[in-house]
């Protein structure tokens, strides 16, 4: 198995691709094994995937009744089978629960980019997000920010936004952050200023990176 995943669902996307990779009829005794094992974790990762969904759904306010008629069955059944999973969900509007500072966070990937440390950036990302943005790609656009604008100098105008584009003050995070969220910072280099935009998921952890010019805003994907 390769990487290190961060939630239940990135966990079961890993090992279905390594039972994938075994295929359905193993020809040693060893393979068999760890087949088994193999379907053994993917049934507890899409269990824990599946009861993290529940619990998300409750925190949206979804009815007992709604899950229940999902799964076919009673709301008392799905009481049963999911309330202490939904109760054990952390409570949004608790001012006891950590902020996560993703203006700091957002800041330090471009400190990161441009000190060559891809590294340190991909540890923040999910699973998927570094599968997508390896390397060669984060580096490749970097390289052409700098070849393009000098070097680094500072990120400046940091701001949290929401999907919808709506602005996050610091002590709201938490409301917003299950949601996802959108940071951009303004770039400075030597010589011109470019936009950088991050993207996390509810855990804090990034989705997506972009880099675009200042007049090129317009129909961003995040």
């Amino acid at each position: 198995m390769t990487g290190r995943t961060n939630s239940p669902l990135e966990r079961l996307a890993v090992l279905l691709a390594d039972a994938a990779n075994l295929g359905t009829a193993p020809t040693t005794e060893a393979g068999a094994l760890n087949a088994v094992e193999i379907g053994n974790q993917i049934e507890r990762a899409a269990r824990a995937h599946l009861e993290e969904s529940v619990a998300v759904a409750r925190a949206r306010g979804v009815s007992w009744q709604d899950i229940g008629t999902t799964f076919g069955i009673t709301r008392q059944a799905a009481f049963k089978r999911f309330g202490t999973v939904s109760a054990a969900m952390p409570d949004e509007g608790n001012v006891g629960n950590p902020i996560i500072d993703l203006t700091s966070r957002t800041e330090e990937v471009f400190e990161y980019l441009s000190k060559a440390d891809y590294g340190s950036v991909k540890s923040m990302m999910t699973f998927t997000c570094s599968r997508a943005l390896t390397k060669k790609n984060v580096m490749g656009v970097w390289d052409q920010v700098v070849a393009d604008s000098g070097g680094f100098k500072s990120c400046s105008n940091t701001t949290i936004q929401t999907a919808d584009g709506r602005n996050v003050l610091a002590q709201k995070l938490n409301q917003f952050l299950a949601g996802g969220l959108i940071v951009q910072t303004r770039l400075n280099h030597e010589a011109g200023e470019w936009i950088g935009r991050v993207a996390y998921n509810g855990a804090g952890k990034i989705t997506g990176i972009i880099i675009v010019h200042p007049l090129q805003t317009g129909n961003l994907p995040f």
